[in-house]
């Protein structure tokens, strides 16, 4: 089974339930990332909000090399050109903010080459629907993101995940650091240059919103629905993730492509899975996905599709 470029598709790959895992397939090169995307809303994000591209020192060489890895083509849209004193006020911003895990060595880059290196990072990701996301290792082996062009975060900042390793990266995530942690880092050590590997995930939100960073209470963001119209009020958002050695500079390049439906466009069948899936998950893991204030609606709202399929607009 492919790993497709719809919820659809991806649905069927996302882990339902149970212990967390990897969940990786091999991934040919002709379908790495997302064919034929409107690159609008990403050009229109990237001249919005300067702070979601971000590179650190040692990730330089990678971005160097991402930028002649991925299609040559301007996204359509184009990216908002800014004055260099702008710019130098932006790069400077992340360090400046006692980031305790941006070294010291980030000061000792020229400032010029910072800014060439932030501005050709986002110039690659304003070609490719999929998020940008570099991870290298540091004198310990481990790996740590050190460089992202983040249009479209799924309730996370990269001013706040910046230059820290894997495992606190993901201590959102329950269960990560006992059940995942040492196999993701076996990978990342064991990646080979040439193969892509990928995976998804999903999360049932109340918005269709590319940027998702909800900042009210679950229970407020998740009040309006019911199984009646749960249809059109929640929404399956998945990560289309992969992961690539580069062979030059050795740092992982690991992408993220987003995409987002209703409810009501879904099959059956792959509304059933989520609504499983969402009763299948963890405690923790239950809470972290908002899930005790949409799981009821969502339940009556899959078990009402199947009794009624005419339901589907």
């Amino acid at each position: 089974m492919s790993l497709g470029f719809s919820v659809e598709a991806l649905i069927p790959r996302a882990r339902g339930g149970g212990a967390l895992r990897m969940g990786l397939v091999r991934v040919p090169e002709a379908a790495w990332l997302t064919p034929a995307a409107d690159l609008t809303a990403r050009a229109a994000v990237f001249a919005a909000e300067p702070d979601c591209v971000q590179v650190l020192p040692e990730a330089e060489a990678a971005v160097e090399e991402v930028a002649k890895l991925l299609p040559s083509s301007p996204a359509r849209g184009g990216v908002a050109k800014r004055r260099r004193g702008e710019d130098a006020e932006r790069v400077l911003a992340p360090l400046d903010r006692g980031n305790p895990s941006v070294g010291p060595s980030a000061r000792h880059l020229p400032l010029q080459g910072r800014i060439d290196a932030i501005d050709g990072l986002r110039s690659a990701a304003s070609r490719v629907w999929e998020d940008l996301c570099i991870l290298t290792p540091d004198a310990s082996g481990q790996y740590r993101l050190t460089a992202a062009a983040l249009a479209f975060p799924t309730d996370w900042h990269l001013t706040e995940k910046l230059g820290h390793a894997l495992t606190p990266i993901h201590a959102p995530i329950h269960g990560y650091a006992e059940q995942l942690a040492a196999g993701v880092d076996h990978f990342f050590t064991t990646l080979q240059p040439g193969p892509i590997f990928g995976r998804t995930n999903w999360f049932v939100v109340a918005s269709d919103a590319w940027r998702y960073l909800p900042q009210d209470d679950p229970q407020l963001r998740f009040a309006h629905v019911t199984a009646e119209n749960a249809g059109a009020t929640l929404f399956v958002r998945c990560e289309r993730q992969t992961l690539r050695r580069l062979p030059q500079s050795g740092a992982v390049l690991f992408t993220i492509g987003i995409h987002v439906e209703p409810l009501d466009r879904l099959s059956h069948g792959a509304v059933t899975r989520v609504a499983q899936s969402v009763a299948g998950i963890g405690s923790g893991e239950h809470e972290r996905r908002a899930a005790p204030f949409y799981a009821e609606a969502l339940t009556r709202y899959a078990e009402r599709r199947n009794r009624s399929p005419e339901l589907v607009a």
